[in-house]
């Protein structure tokens, strides 16, 4: 998974991270940087394998951290779509996706998963392309499209001046920040209180959100945090397995994890 990342300074609108994969192939869980002992793509994946499998390791350079989705093609089709929550940093000066593959129904899948890759072959596995799809709303909550980056010019000071102003004067805000971050370690990470067997009223997982149509809910999840006392979730299979914290806790509490198998 090599490849410099390509100059983008023709580029305009919004684009789409384009990830050219090649066969599947073993690679050493004790050499790769994200323990996988395979990587690529095989028409026998899945959608979970496929995520898994590929979501690194990749040059992506501070461009792509301007972006929401990107595509995974094998072969000149697109086989699956990815919305990034965000990309970090993995040895090697590489990085990987966090985030979640996207179904049926959502706009972007539909768009072009299954459908001829967008942008012409390179050698390059990671390409850029501009995309209808791929506008975010601006992160003040104005609601406006925006093709580059996360804010709309000047609308970052005003998200920020409007969270400071809820907390009161700008030494009010320093010190209910300096409350919550506590030696640079984040003091409002969230606590496991239960997982049970899903039997409350949400019908959308907690975890993934809407657009990721998780289904079926499997655990009602009740947390804890620096925000709140209790805080009621309802999750996937997928997060119970896949969420260190629940692994942890379910390893931490047999009885209830042989509950959460029985239903």
């Amino acid at each position: 998974m090599q490849g410099k990342e390509p100059c983008l300074s023709s580029y305009g609108g919004a684009l789409m991270i384009h990830i050219t994969l090649g066969p599947m192939r073993y690679v050493s869980p004790k050499e790769d940087q994200l323990g996988r002992d395979h990587v690529g793509w095989d028409p026998n994946m899945d959608d979970e394998a496929l995520f898994r499998a590929n979501r690194g390791c990749w040059v992506l350079g501070e461009r792509a951290d301007r972006e929401q989705f990107a595509l995974l093609s094998a072969q000149g089709v697109v086989r699956q779509a990815i919305e990034i929550d965000r990309l970090v940093a993995v040895p090697g000066g590489r990085r990987a996706i966090e985030g979640r593959f996207l179904e049926a129904g959502h706009p972007v899948h539909d768009a072009y998963v299954g459908k001829p890759q967008p942008v012409e072959p390179t050698r390059n596995p990671v390409t850029y392309f501009e995309s209808p799809h791929a506008a975010r709303e601006c992160g003040c909550g104005c609601g406006a499209p925006v093709t580059l980056g996360w804010f709309l010019p000047g609308h970052d000071q005003k998200a920020l001046h409007d969270r400071v102003a809820r907390i009161g004067t700008v030494r009010e805000f320093i010190d209910w920040f300096d409350r919550v971050y506590t030696d640079g370690e984040r003091a409002m990470a969230s606590r496991i209180l239960s997982i049970a067997p899903h039997a409350n009223a949400k019908d959308t997982c907690s975890a993934h959100g809407v657009a990721a149509r998780c289904t079926p809910l499997v655990a009602d999840v009740v947390l804890s945090d620096a925000g709140s006392e209790r805080v009621e979730w309802a999750v996937c299979a997928r997060w119970t397995r896949e969420n260190p914290d629940a692994v942890a806790w379910l390893e931490g509490h047999p009885d209830a994890a042989a509950l959460l198998n029985a239903s």
